[in-house]
């Protein structure tokens, strides 16, 4: 708070005028950050939104990097977050799930998105403190004190991809989506008896 303030021109206590206390600040900054994605129009292919839910959601959180810092269950209910919670139940409602269901999917694509985008971030972040360059790194684990390891840092294409990122959010993101629509298949069958 007093960052902000001092970045305001003012002091820590003045911005208390307008807030109770600093998670207000918090709830109304995710809003800010939420209200920079447009909402899409449904598709009517529930795995489709969802699809573009997670990639809207990773492409925020890795440009505002510090949402992964808030706790991972805060819940910002500013107009912005509303929307797009509603708009990602809509995308569900009607596939058979109660409501209780159709909530646990939601926040849990979020979930992984968000955990995701966490460890990308944390990647990029010790990529630029590593205290060794890549051929230092190699050098050492030539040792072959870990043979296997480094056969993995030799040999193997995934750790070289520089869209291995990309190519794991994708796999993730279809697991999760594939668990859904067993879920969502179970509910359909039931429905049926």
């Amino acid at each position: 708070m007093r960052r902000i303030a001092t970045e305001l021109g003012g002091g820590a206590a003045s911005l208390y005028r307008y807030l109770k206390k600093k998670d207000e600040l918090l709830d109304l900054m995710v809003d800010a950050v939420i209200a920079e994605q447009k909402l899409p129009k449904v598709s009517g292919n529930w795995r489709k939104d969802l699809w573009n839910i997670a990639y809207r959601s990773r492409s925020m959180t890795l440009r505002h990097p510090w949402m992964v810092e808030l706790p991972a269950f805060r819940s910002s209910f500013g107009p912005d977050s509303l929307r797009w919670l509603e708009f990602s139940l809509k995308v569900i409602d009607e596939l058979g799930l109660d409501i209780d269901e159709m909530l646990v999917m939601a926040i849990t694509l979020f979930a992984f998105v968000r955990g995701y985008a966490a460890g990308e971030i944390a990647e990029r972040e010790a990529l630029k403190h590593a205290p060794l360059s890549r051929d230092e790194w190699m050098a050492l684990h030539e040792s072959g004190e870990f043979p296997l390891f480094y056969r993995v840092a030799m040999d193997a294409k995934t750790p070289h991809d520089p869209r291995m990122a990309e190519k794991g959010f994708v796999q993730g993101l279809d697991h999760l989506l594939d668990g859904f629509a067993v879920r969502i298949a179970s509910r359909s069958l039931q429905r049926k008896k």
